[in-house]
Protein backbone atom coordinates (compact mmCIF):
# COMPACT_ATOMS: atom_id res chain seq x y z
CA UNK A 1 0.00 0.00 0.00
CA UNK A 2 2.96 2.30 -0.21
CA UNK A 3 2.01 5.45 -2.10
CA UNK A 4 -1.67 5.51 -1.09
CA UNK A 5 -1.07 8.72 0.90
CA UNK A 6 1.39 11.33 -0.27
CA UNK A 7 2.23 14.72 1.20
CA UNK A 8 3.60 17.55 -0.92
CA UNK A 9 6.30 18.95 1.38
CA UNK A 10 6.34 22.22 -0.57
CA UNK A 11 2.64 22.80 0.26
CA UNK A 12 2.64 21.42 3.82
CA UNK A 13 2.73 24.25 6.37
CA UNK A 14 3.24 21.98 9.39
CA UNK A 15 -0.08 22.77 11.06
CA UNK A 16 -0.61 19.14 12.13
CA UNK A 17 -4.34 19.04 11.37
CA UNK A 18 -3.87 15.91 9.25
CA UNK A 19 -2.06 14.12 12.08
CA UNK A 20 -4.96 14.88 14.42
CA UNK A 21 -7.52 13.84 11.77
CA UNK A 22 -6.08 10.41 10.99
CA UNK A 23 -7.95 7.72 12.94
CA UNK A 24 -5.25 5.08 12.28
CA UNK A 25 -2.13 7.10 13.12
CA UNK A 26 -0.71 6.91 9.58
CA UNK A 27 0.68 10.44 9.70
CA UNK A 28 3.22 11.89 12.11
CA UNK A 29 5.01 15.19 12.48
CA UNK A 30 8.69 15.11 11.54
CA UNK A 31 10.73 16.83 14.24
CA UNK A 32 13.50 17.86 11.85
CA UNK A 33 11.32 19.49 9.17
CA UNK A 34 8.32 20.42 11.31
CA UNK A 35 6.06 18.97 8.61
CA UNK A 36 3.76 15.96 8.37
CA UNK A 37 5.13 12.71 7.01
CA UNK A 38 3.55 9.38 6.11
CA UNK A 39 4.85 7.10 8.86
CA UNK A 40 2.68 3.98 8.42
CA UNK A 41 1.26 3.87 4.87
CA UNK A 42 0.07 0.24 5.18
CA UNK A 43 -2.34 1.27 7.95
CA UNK A 44 -4.24 3.75 5.77
CA UNK A 45 -7.98 3.04 5.60
CA UNK A 46 -8.48 5.44 2.67
CA UNK A 47 -10.99 7.48 4.67
CA UNK A 48 -9.84 10.80 3.12
CA UNK A 49 -10.05 12.63 6.47
CA UNK A 50 -6.47 13.89 6.20
CA UNK A 51 -7.05 14.97 2.60
CA UNK A 52 -10.31 16.74 3.42
CA UNK A 53 -9.00 18.44 6.57
CA UNK A 54 -5.61 19.65 5.26
CA UNK A 55 -5.85 23.48 5.05
CA UNK A 56 -3.18 23.92 2.31
CA UNK A 57 -4.42 20.78 0.43
CA UNK A 58 -0.95 19.19 0.56
CA UNK A 59 -2.24 15.62 0.89
CA UNK A 60 -3.23 13.27 -1.90
CA UNK A 61 -4.98 9.97 -1.18
CA UNK A 62 -5.18 7.37 -3.92
CA UNK A 63 -7.70 4.56 -3.84
CA UNK A 64 -6.38 1.13 -4.71
CA UNK A 65 -8.73 -1.81 -5.05
CA UNK A 66 -5.70 -4.11 -5.07
CA UNK A 67 -4.99 -3.82 -1.36
CA UNK A 68 -4.86 -7.26 0.23
CA UNK A 69 -4.47 -5.91 3.75
CA UNK A 70 -7.91 -4.40 4.27
CA UNK A 71 -10.85 -3.00 2.39
CA UNK A 72 -11.66 0.69 2.23
CA UNK A 73 -15.06 2.36 2.34
CA UNK A 74 -14.83 2.48 -1.44
CA UNK A 75 -14.63 -1.31 -1.64
CA UNK A 76 -17.37 -1.91 0.90
CA UNK A 77 -19.89 0.40 -0.79
CA UNK A 78 -18.83 -0.15 -4.40
CA UNK A 79 -17.74 3.41 -5.19
CA UNK A 80 -14.91 2.53 -7.57
CA UNK A 81 -13.38 5.82 -8.70
CA UNK A 82 -16.06 8.03 -7.14
CA UNK A 83 -15.38 10.64 -4.49
CA UNK A 84 -17.23 10.35 -1.19
CA UNK A 85 -18.65 13.51 0.30
CA UNK A 86 -19.89 14.04 3.82
CA UNK A 87 -23.67 13.89 4.12
CA UNK A 88 -24.05 11.68 1.06
CA UNK A 89 -26.40 8.73 1.44
CA UNK A 90 -24.25 5.61 1.03
CA UNK A 91 -27.25 3.37 0.40
CA UNK A 92 -27.91 2.86 -3.27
Amino acid sequence: MTGIVTIDAALCDGCGVCVDSCPTDVLRMDAASGKAVVAYPRDCHVCFLCHNDCPPKAITVEHSGKSTRRRSVYDIHGFEGEALTFGRDLKR
